[in-house]
């Protein structure tokens, strides 16, 4: 097949526990796709709040099934009882645009491309500190190149053939994306598609994003190789500027410890706080020079360094008690 010229059938998968503030409008959005060949399957993972309420309102316009576990679990659930030609992924903090789904199709020009994902904005009504999470974000998907080795499956279109063969790793509950995405591309390509636009609402509370932020250092631990390759940190997602941060502010912490012991070595630990800030403020003003901006960035990053470097030590322990 040299060219998609007709609709092939796809399904459209999204999985969601207690989302009862976004799941309508995401489930909304994908019935109003413009694209008339597909298929709404959800799993619910026995939701505390209103989200299975919420869900069975739209009856037989979806495929709602409830299933215990992470997301991988759920979507390899779903990859062994569809027969469509494709299946596209979403999440339920996400809206996505009309033509989402049928962007993500053109792409598959070729049958050595496996999978397709596209460009992931941020909603306009929302709170400041989800602005600041949705910039840095946006700013890492503008410089991502045609073809890449993962995409986040929020955003995220897969021939049904090879998810079946690929399936996720559910032992993972955060790092399984990045992980699969590995996976697929020994089988092909998979391509960033610009203009397949989703809208995704990030943590609206610092301790939701420290918690997100803590998880990913956890299970980075789990699956190193993932972020790690050729003895560099980061992919097409994770900036390598990240790795560095990441390694410094250790760093600053083991000699801030020490100089409680040894007052000499103050010196190398501000020396440290002051290449952390420098690094910081390179990866920053990448993207924004606005004043404030750059001063809540300096708070938001240092929380993120020191939440992924929690979760490391919590995964690291985890590995010891054979977790």
């Amino acid at each position: 097949m040299s060219k998609i010229e007709k609709l092939p059938s796809v399904v459209i998968h999204v999985t969601v526990k207690n989302a009862e503030d976004t799941i309508k409008k995401c489930i909304d959005s994908l019935l109003e796709l413009d694209y008339p060949n597909k298929q709404i399957y959800v799993t619910e993972a026995y939701s505390t709040d209103r989200t299975y309420e919420i869900l069975k309102h739209f009856g037989r316009r979806i495929k709602l099934e409830r299933v215990k576990g992470n997301a991988p679990k759920a979507h390899n659930h779903i990859f062994k009882k569809i027969t469509s030609e494709f299946i596209a992924l979403t999440d339920a903090d996400c809206i996505v645009e009309k033509n989402w789904v049928k962007n993500l199709i053109k792409s598959f020009d070729s049958p050595n491309v496996v999978a397709a994902g596209g460009f992931c904005k941020t909603p306009k009504d929302v709170n400041n500190l989800q602005r600041l999470i949705g910039m840095e974000l946006e700013n890492r998907f503008h410089k991502m190149p045609k073809y890449v080795s993962r995409l986040p499956t929020m955003n995220l279109c897969v021939r049904t053939k090879i998810a079946k063969i690929v399936k996720m790793d559910d032992s993972l509950d955060v790092t399984f994306e990045a992980d699969w995405g590995n996976k697929l591309t020994r089988f092909g390509k998979m391509v960033y598609v610009p203009n397949a636009v989703i809208y995704h609402y990030h943590r609206s509370t610092l301790i939701g994003f420290f918690k997100q932020q803590l998880n990913y250092g956890k299970y980075m631990i789990k699956k190193p190789s993932v972020y790690i390759k050729s003895g560099k940190f980061g992919d097409y997602i994770s900036k390598p500027i990240m790795g560095l941060q990441l390694i410094l502010f250790n760093l600053l912490v083991l000699f801030s410890t020490v100089s409680l012991f040894l007052p000499s070595v103050a010196i190398i630990s501000n020396i440290l706080f002051v290449i952390l800030i420098i690094l910081y403020l390179m990866d920053i003003v990448d993207f924004t020079r606005s004043l404030s901006d750059v001063l809540n960035y300096l708070v938001l990053f240092f929380i993120r360094t020191f939440a992924w470097t929690a979760g490391l030590s919590f995964g690291i322990l985890d590995l010891i008690r054979g977790k």
